[in-house]
């Protein structure tokens, strides 16, 4: 009697969401499990995951799969997110919307804190994709980052954080060219604001985006974009202003 788990049969692939419980994460995880893709979820509350996994089997029938695990901690995510593919179907897709900010990153922080944030926003993301590329090569399988507007020009205030976003464009640009056979795709979205509790109650300068819209364009392009796109999509005439406006204008801008 065949012991095969009729789940993994039914997708056709694997799609790894690191930063999978809340916000975009739990969005894009959503979309994906609602297309037909095996989700591995990955996040630092266990509850939260293995409760999203569990819904999402269910509903979509797919197979479903949480890994808690803590970014700022782990010095080998990559080791560990590979090792909880075991018996999934191939790795076809691995989405990184994970990101951590502080109001107070304005140049004072401490070396534990600024570690936090490099930890999160730029050596998890690079550690991970490091350590999947081989099994997304294996099925010419799609890497996608995300990075953020406030990277596009350093200011006085998210300095750590805007750095690190920094270092997603070159690392994305590297991949593409190391892979521009086409074994590869490197998808980089520059987001901008996005409706979620980090941004609730705040006074934005320009509109936020709903993550499930943002999901919905994401998943659909998994299997045939590679490069950058801003999303929202008028995100990138701010972003070429914001790089073209003159120091004396620039400096200015406090906000």
């Amino acid at each position: 009697m065949s012991t095969a788990n009729p789940l993994a049969t039914a997708a056709a692939d694997t799609a790894v969401v690191v930063g999978a419980s809340s916000g975009l994460g739990r969005a894009l995880a959503t979309e994906l499990a609602r297309r037909g893709h095996a989700v591995l979820l990955v996040a630092s509350d266990r509850r939260d995951v293995d409760a999203l996994a569990a819904d999402l089997q269910l509903r979509h029938g797919v197979p479903a799969r949480s890994l808690a695990l803590d970014l700022a901690r782990s010095a080998d995510p990559g080791a560990a997110i590979g090792a909880a593919l075991d018996g999934l179907p191939p790795l076809g897709s691995v989405l990184i919307p994970a990101g951590w900010s502080r109001h107070d990153d304005d140049g004072t922080l401490d070396s534990a804190a600024i570690g936090q944030l490099l930890a999160i926003n730029l050596h998890a993301p690079l550690a991970i994709a490091h350590a999947l590329l081989p099994a997304l090569l294996e099925r010419h399988g799609t890497l996608v980052l995300f990075g953020s507007v406030a990277a596009e020009r350093g200011r006085g205030r998210n300095i750590v954080y805007a750095a690190a976003k920094r270092g997603l464009v070159s690392f994305a640009q590297s991949l593409r060219h190391r892979h521009a056979d086409g074994a590869l795709r490197v998808q980089l979205y520059q987001l901008g604001f996005l409706r979620s509790n980090l941004t609730h109650g705040l006074r934005l300068p320009l509109p936020a985006a709903e993550p499930d819209a943002i999901a919905r364009d994401v998943v659909a392009g998994l299997a045939r974009r590679n490069g950058t796109y801003y999303r929202p999509g008028w995100w990138a005439l701010v972003a070429l202003i914001v790089r073209s406006l003159p120091w004396f204008v620039f400096r200015r801008m406090k906000d």
